[in-house]
This record gives structure tokens, sequence and C-alpha cells, in this order.
């Protein structure tokens, strides 16, 4: 049963969305939108609370209240970390230890909607803003981030560069909004004509039409030296996306990494990490 009311509520908010279409086109493509930006998990669980204690918090003011940031101090290079959609700064913690290991200092944020950070609405956009907020306050040398935290990462620099920073890790980054745009209208099942009135309002709200929002667009504004790592089986990005990205951008290192999925969590990925930053 459970299996079944998961496939089928999707379906239900297809239906809805389209049947509200008929009535308004601007009401249905804000709906779906809203559907669209609210993660269903992501909150610091009870399990993660320990190892999160381990760093010193700090809530900084925001559009949508206050979001949360964790200092785990050391004397090496600042290394920022941006997690991805639905997760938070516990995701990190494979990363976080081999790092403190190195005497690295290291910020990591919890995006909006997620973790202990205010907010119910989360867009790449509304992250990057977050980003820039705790680049300029921090001066990271390094930023490392995952999955769309790498999208809102490199969308932040490429409009607000930043010369301290001088190396990005991207893991497992999307491309092009459209492919994950596209993936949603099949999984929910809303029509072509909702797809026109979500890509207007898209335009209107973030000036991007859902075509043109592309890391491997932005990318090509960024000279930091930069490790791309993904991996081939990742069944939530495809291994395509890569590709695009580093063709696209003047100093990209790639990784395919045989472990790790999407999430790249491994040893593997650990020790290319290092490897990378080592170069400094």
């Amino acid at each position: 049963m459970k299996k079944i009311l998961q496939k089928a509520i999707p379906k239900l908010y297809g239906f809805y969305f389209n049947a509200l279409h008929l009535f308004s086109k601007e009401k249905a493509a804000a709906v779906a939108l809203e559907v669209f930006s609210t993660p269903r998990k992501g909150k610091v669980l009870e399990h993660q609370k320990d190892f999160l204690s381990t760093a010193r918090t700090q809530q900084i003011a925001f559009e949508d209240g206050l979001f949360m940031l964790y200092h785990w101090k050391g004397t090496g290079p600042t290394v920022l970390l941006n997690h991805g959609w639905e997760s938070n700064s516990f995701r990190w913690k494979y990363l976080v230890d081999p790092l403190r290991k190195l005497d690295y200092n290291i910020i990591s944020i919890d995006a909006p909607a997620h973790g202990l950070t205010d907010g119910s609405l989360f867009t790449a956009v509304k992250y990057s803003k977050i980003i820039k907020t705790t680049i300029e306050l921090y001066e990271p040398q390094i930023v490392i981030a995952h999955s769309v935290g790498a999208m809102a990462t490199v969308f932040q620099e490429s409009k607000s560069p930043h010369a301290f920073v001088k190396k990005l890790i991207l893991l497992g980054s999307p491309n092009r909004l459209e492919v994950i745009m596209e993936n949603y209208q099949a999984l929910v099942s809303f029509n072509d004509a909702v797809y026109k009135s979500l890509n207007d309002l898209l335009k209107n709200n973030f000036g991007y039409f859902i075509k043109d929002f592309n890391t491997a667009d932005f990318v090509q504004k960024i000279s930091a030296p930069t490790l791309l790592i993904h991996n081939p089986n990742d069944l939530i990005v495809p291994f395509q996306a890569m590709k695009e990205i580093a063709s696209a951008m003047p100093n990209a290192t790639t990784y395919s990494s045989k472990t790790g999925g999407h999430s790249l969590y491994t040893q593997e990925v650990i020790d290319e990490i290092v490897k990378f930053l080592n170069k400094m």
C-alpha cells in the first residue's frame, strides 16, 4: 500500500496543477513551483546532533530569517562546504573528520529550508545568496559543494566572483535545470501548458527561462582550478553533466569515481579531494 501511495501522490499533484491551470495559469505555476521547491527531508535528525555539536555554531540573518553556520576551527586554509538537496551539514561528516586531521579551517552551512536554517522553500538562487554572505564573511580559499549546492555555488561565483577563492571542488553537480524540470514534469505528470506557465514564472521571478539556467554556462566565467567528481552510476544526476560542465570550464579537472553513487561519501572520493587540495 505504501508503494502504491508513493506513486499515486505525485500524480495527484499533476492532476491538481492541470485542473487549476484551466482557471488560473499564474496560480497553477506558483503552486507547481512551491511543490518543486519544498524539501520533504533534510532537517537535522537526532542521530546527527552529536557530530554537529562538535562545531561552533553561528546563526546569520538572510531573507527568510536565520541560516545556520558550523565552524570547525583550524590553522590551515579555510574550506567552505555547501551541501545539496534534502540534506544538511551532517552529510559532510565523512569529509570533515579527515580535513580536521589536516588542520583545515572548516565552514559548513545549512541551505534554506534545510538543517537548522529557517524557511520552507528552497531555490538555487536563494541558496546562492547565503553562499555569497558566507564567502564574504569567512573568505574561504576552497569551496567544496555537492549536487545542487554545486550549481548554486557556481551561479554565485559567476555573478560575484571572489579572487581569494583559489580552488573549487564540485561533487555530482547537475548541469541543465531543464533536465531537472523535465524529470519533475514526468514524475508529477503535469501537461505542457503548466510547464510553459512555470517557465514564464521562473523568468519573471529569477530572470532565467528554464533552458537558460545551466551550470556549464556559468562556469565559463570561473578561472579557479576546479575538480569535478562524478560517478557513472549516479542515479540522480546524469554522468553526462560532468562532461558538459568540464568542457565549458577554463581550468577543470575531472575524476570518474568508481564508488559512491550520487552521494560520493567514499574513501576513494576523500582521497581524490585531499590529493587535489595538496596541490595548493
